[in-house]
């Protein structure tokens, strides 16, 4: 019994020690393909698990649509150099981003840049 107990011990800690990059994956976008938009910030979500970029871009018909760009988390896109005053609201950028494979308007960024400051962001999570 006791030898029992400590086989299920060990396989619960080695489970728990698994990475937590492992939780989800980046299947839902198209990653062989980048897209660019330019657009105005609506919001810039420094928060985790992951942060996001809102961006309203208006479209061949003249209508306004939101765009919601993932980044990873707010650990990593700092290491990677970027910053919770990276973007504020009405902000114009451009942002390069894997889409959705879906098609809906959102994907997981690639480089987005702050046309008001001029600096690049770069990101490969």
């Amino acid at each position: 019994m006791k030898k029992w107990a400590l086989t299920i011990w060990a396989a619960l800690l080695v489970v728990g020690m698994t990475p937590a990059s492992a939780h989800h994956s980046g299947a839902m976008y198209d990653r062989e393909k980048d897209v660019t938009l330019d657009g105005v910030v609506k919001e810039w979500q420094w928060t985790n698990p992951h942060v996001y970029l809102q961006v309203l871009v208006t479209d061949k018909q003249g209508k306004t649509v939101e765009w919601s760009i993932e980044g990873g988390a707010m650990v990593n896109m700092k290491r990677a150099g970027w910053e919770k005053t990276a973007f504020g609201p009405g902000d114009e950028v451009s942002v390069v981003f894997h889409p959705l494979g879906s098609g809906a308007p959102g994907g997981t960024v690639i480089e987005a840049t702050n046309k008001k400051t001029g600096q690049v962001y770069k990101y490969h999570g």
